[in-house]
């Protein structure tokens, strides 16, 4: 069992934990004083000890006794969602979040080291944790490693957090994914011998392929979380808690074993000069059985195979302790007897089953120790994952805040070491372990480096013109209207503005009327209903063979009155796919889809659009950009099927993670030699 420390390791790297909870901005030294806030959990048996006073605590930095000039218990009652308001905007997100009073919550979906049935027994232990957890003021978020920690986005509502909860997030046993197809492609065959490419894991055999695969996912991981914890730091000095929902981590390092093997693969240089008989100079021959696309399969296999996650591992805690940041490991799948996949036969018979289960021992280790290197506590190996949060919430249910200004005035960017402690038998204390003093230097350098960012790219024309649709938004209350063309008909959306749904018109739906005039003057209707507490309706209207333009208006009737609007619109030409029909619905993949005019939307819902298709395609993309075209590695899903007997590409993309503020997808699709790209608009809000 591989259970080890970290703290000698940590010291050796130059770094002192970093605990619990200071001032909303970082410390700054002015007129000879420099005020130091400090929260601390002194706990007995495992609960809050409540009723202290200063006299009972005693603060020390740097060895030497402070004098406690503020003090305050803070407890945290928690309350109904309706009662949580997010913040409007980024800035206030920021500003919020960094006020010590504000308790800071990020849920952590390690989805590459958690099975999809494990993190479908997550969802609700969490947010029933959670409801019983998050005060008035409280601030939550939730992101994976397939998204920068830059995008973060935190609000005091769970809605976007079940939402992500809600679908299977879980990838450790999937077999089809982007990587897993990459390493399968590169490693499942030696082209030596045409065997399945195998090798040692400790005493274990397994496919080259999973070994590689285990790695990269270990790799992605670790860096998100030095990402994270270096995000929460700039946003905070206060404590952040991280609820990682993981199985753990191996904690890789190099193997030359698995180096060499894939050197071997990777084939010696060619050789290059004149062939005999004369002719251009080129490649004679290549050295041994090269593996297929040589350069990019070795070199991402060479630099996974000398990975040293341990270190990365101690970079990590040590990065934790400086910014504040306690992690609650949290492992939904249970107790685990092996490590293996269930798609992987492990060879080497009693010695390869015992290393197996030192892999998965491993993986519970290190979550044991990041939680006790940073005081929290790892809901891991156990079968009670509902009962463990209770620890949760005892451990986060009050704090002390103490405040103490320090005598040392030196701007040196050293550590100053802090030490809490209880006056009382039998109490431990969590609380922040020191903090770095920023030079004047490092500050003068971030500023100049901040001004000497390059302006932003100028987004291209398609992405400035599909973001000119966004312009009606808030220009019209009432109805708003849009069309596609299809074959042989339109189909017309009306729905109600945001706005107006707001201040609670038309709660009673009504009766919708639209009337399609024809470039040649003929005419065409259709009807439909937006039902009680619906906001929208869908019209498909005849117009036989007529390539438009066409004046197309749609008048709703009810007990609010009379509203109407009206759009013209063209034909838009296509050999591969038609216009779109957009759709708004709830986060989650199962709700029912209703039609959309106001390309306005919240980060509650998910968009879903749909093209329709002249027949089936044989390549298709899809990608979300920002308003200067650069790519949001929020990617949206496609799906290629036959709806009332329409063929048609579907896109859907859930916003839950995505910050307040405008994008576009870009949806590429082809056949043959037919390509054709678009691009839709959407605004995003709280």
């Amino acid at each position: 069992m591989r259970r080890w420390t970290v703290a000698a390791a940590v010291a050796l790297l130059g770094s002192v934990a970093a605990q619990g909870q200071t001032q909303s901005q970082r410390p700054t030294f002015r007129g000879g004083t420099n005020l130091v806030l400090v929260d601390a959990y002194p706990r007995r048996d495992g609960h809050i000890v409540e009723g202290l006073t200063p006299e009972d605590f005693e603060v020390l930095e740097d060895g030497k006794v402070q004098a406690i000039d503020q003090f305050e218990f803070v407890r945290i009652e928690p309350v109904p969602e309706d009662e949580r308001i997010d913040p409007k905007t980024q800035a206030e997100m920021v500003q919020l979040a960094a006020d010590p009073h504000n308790r800071v919550f990020v849920v952590l979906l390690d989805s590459y080291h958690v099975s999809k049935s494990a993190s479908k027994a997550a969802k609700w232990p969490l947010v029933n944790m959670l409801n019983r957890v998050l005060g008035k003021g409280d601030l939550i978020g939730v992101t994976t490693p397939k998204f920068p920690p830059s995008s973060l986005v935190l609000g005091r509502k769970l809605v976007s957090v079940e939402d992500q909860l809600t679908v299977e997030w879980g990838e450790r046993d999937t077999l089809r994914s982007e990587e897993v197809e990459f390493f399968n492609s590169c490693f499942s065959v030696d082209p030596g011998n045409g065997q399945e490419m195998r090798g040692g894991d400790g005493a274990a055999g397994r496919r080259v392929a999973d070994i590689l695969i285990d790695r990269w996912r270990e790799d992605k991981t670790l860096q998100h979380l030095k990402g994270l914890i270096t995000r929460m730091g700039e946003l905070r000095e206060a404590r952040t808690l991280v609820m990682a929902v993981t199985s753990g981590w191996r904690l890789f390092r190099e193997d030359n074993a698995l180096a060499n093997m894939i050197g071997r693969l990777g084939g010696s240089p060619p050789q290059v000069g004149v062939p005999p008989g004369g002719g251009p100079i080129g490649i004679l021959s290549r050295g041994g059985n090269a593996l297929p696309s040589n350069s990019k399969c070795t070199s991402e296999a060479l630099r996974l195979a000398s990975l040293d996650d341990e270190r990365v591992f101690l970079e990590i805690v040590s990065l934790a302790n400086r910014n504040n940041i306690v992690f609650y490991p949290l492992s939904p799948g249970g107790l685990a007897a092996g490590d293996a996949h269930p798609s992987e036969f492990v060879t080497g018979g009693i010695d390869g089953l015992m290393a197996d289960m030192d892999h998965a021992r491993a993986r519970a280790d290190s979550a044991f120790t990041l939680a006790n290197e940073t005081d929290g506590v790892a809901i891991v190996n156990r079968n009670d994952f509902r009962n463990g949060l209770q620890r949760i919430i005892n451990d986060v249910s009050a704090y002390y805040l103490l405040g103490y200004y320090s005598p040392n005035q030196t701007a040196d960017g050293k550590l100053r070491r802090i030490k809490v402690r209880v006056k009382q038998k039998n109490v431990e204390v969590a609380a922040r372990r020191g903090y770095v003093v920023p030079t004047a230097a490092s500050v003068e350098a971030k500023a100049a480096a901040k001004a000497a960012v390059p302006a932003p790219p100028v987004a291209p024309v398609e992405v400035t013109e599909a973001l000119k649709a966004l312009d009606r938004i808030g220009v019209n209350d009432g109805l708003l209207v849009t069309a596609a063309s299809g074959s042989a008909e339109l189909s017309v959306i009306a729905e109600l503005s945001g706005r107006t749904v707001e201040v609670g018109k038309w709660k009673a739906g009504g009766a919708v009327t639209v009337t399609v005039n024809g470039a040649d003057g003929a005419v065409a209707s259709g009807n439909a209903r937006i039902e009680p507490g619906g906001r929208s309706a869908l019209v498909r209207v005849p117009v036989g063979a007529g390539s438009g333009p066409w004046r197309v208006t749609a008048k709703l009737t009810g007990s609010d009155g009379t509203v109407d609007a009206a759009i013209d619109v063209r034909d838009q030409a296509s050999r591969v796919m038609g216009s779109p029909i957009v759709f708004r619905g709830a986060g989650s993949g199962r709700a029912v889809l209703k039609p959309a005019a106001e390309l306005l939307f919240h980060r509650t819902e998910r968009v879903h659009v749909e093209f329709p298709l002249t027949a089936a395609l044989d390549q298709r993309e899809a990608r979300l950009l920002d308003v200067r075209g650069r790519l949001v590695p929020a990617a949206p899903t496609l799906t290629e099927r036959e709806v009332d007997g329409r063929l048609s590409l579907a896109v859907d993309l859930n916003l839950a993670p995505l910050s307040g503020g405008d994008y576009v997808i870009e949806i590429t699709a082809g056949r043959g030699s037919d390509t054709e790209r678009r691009h839709i608009a959407l605004r995003v809000v709280r």
